[in-house]
């Protein structure tokens, strides 16, 4: 009996072992709905987006001599190469008539994210896009630290001429079907699967440090966050063949089903719908283990990007080695946006502070070891 007891203990704790992750991230998943939903104000794109600066802000800058506006991207003499690009949004919906809105303001840890790209990918071109006009504050340090990077570009872009010639046109344009409690986050869902089918290559989140070169991967992957549940934190497709096809879909699939009061649904959710459609199967482990039958689109495990779940691991010194360690394979690690915000840096001694110092040099030294 006795011998049969231990035995289920011994299967119960394996089986715990890898459901406790799932459990713990639907916990969190309904912890950040609850967050987020507290407003129940609805917002249509032209509420928190522009086209054009307003005409008497864009005199104000005007006057202000070494201010430059960011070119459009779809305007520029310089634009994605192809398949070639890794790509950062920034999506904020700010006060329209705030001028210091206008402004370039990015933090230490976007800045990082930026330069870790930059610095490990330097046949790519890193493109930051922002979905609203913005001005150069030429005394910005960390734009400094970025435009130093030959590869880096900032550029703005404008979400009506963004969605022309895309399977979304009418549905932004004509229909006005954009409505949203989470404009921010909704948009920028949007804009990253705009932006891979237009050009192809890598997105990421602006909250990561790309720790190794990503040039040599085949495009058309993602990752897996954890055993059942697909981000879209990083997502890379071709600019044609079997990686246009997959984009369109996606964006189909955020058109036909697109909910703009739950946080989650056009994101992570939308990915999984779709690569269940194109593998068959809606197990996240089969479509990690045969990639024949997702037709070419290959899931990273969670090793690749999100291997380090916990905080612990990233911010806590005592964990340095175990993070190191955990990290040992991964492309980059992510800091999981508004739930590491309030955990301040300070020196090499953690896992995040020695990649930031190792991969982001000239922001590590510029923000003085505090992010």
């Amino acid at each position: 009996m006795n011998l049969r007891i231990r035995k289920f203990r011994a299967r119960l704790l394996i089986c715990l072992k890898f459901v406790f992750p799932i459990i713990v991230f639907h916990v969190v998943e309904i912890m950040i709905i609850f967050i987020f939903e507290e407003s129940d104000t609805l917002y249509e794109l032209n509420q928190c987006y522009l086209d054009e600066l307003p005409g008497t802000i864009s005199t104000n800058w005007s006057s202000n001599a070494g201010h430059e506006y960011l070119e459009d991207v779809l305007l520029s003499d310089i634009k994605p190469i192809p398949g070639r690009a890794i790509y950062f949004l920034e999506t904020k919906c700010y006060s329209l008539n705030s001028q210091s809105h206008y402004l370039i303001n990015l933090t230490a840890r976007q800045t990082c994210s930026i330069e870790s790209a930059a610095l490990h990918n330097p046949n790519f071109q890193v493109f930051v896009l922002f979905a609203n006009p913005k001005v150069i504050d030429p005394e910005n340090p960390f734009l400094n630290i970025i435009r130093s990077y030959s590869n880096v570009h900032l550029r703005q872009l404008n979400i009506w001429r963004y969605v022309k010639d895309t399977p979304v046109e009418d549905w932004i344009v004509r229909d006005n079907k954009f409505i949203s409690r989470f404009p921010t986050e909704h948009t920028s869902d949007l804009l990253r699967l705009l932006t891979v089918y237009r050009f192809g290559g890598i997105y990421m989140d602006m909250d990561v440090v790309v720790l190794r070169s990503m040039e040599d991967i085949p495009l058309n992957f993602m990752g897996a966050q954890i055993t059942n549940v697909i981000s879209n934190a990083v997502i890379s497709l071709e600019p044609t063949g079997i990686g246009h096809e997959v984009g369109e879909l996606f964006l189909r699939e955020f058109q036909q089903t697109f909910n703009g009061t739950y946080y989650l649904f056009n994101g992570p959710m939308l990915i999984e719908r779709v690569l269940a459609k194109i593998c068959g199967t809606k197990s996240v482990i089969e479509m990690i283990n045969n990639r024949e039958r997702c037709h070419g689109v290959r899931l990273f495990d969670a090793s690749a990007f999100f291997i380090l779940q916990k905080l612990i691991y990233l911010f806590d010194p005592r964990m340095l080695n175990d993070g190191i360690e955990k990290t040992k394979n991964s492309y980059l690690i992510h800091l999981w946006n508004k739930g590491s915000q309030k955990c301040k840096l300070v020196g090499p001694s953690s896992t995040y502070g020695r990649y930031a110092a190792q991969n982001c040099p000239k922001t590590y030294a510029a923000a003085g070891h505090l992010f």
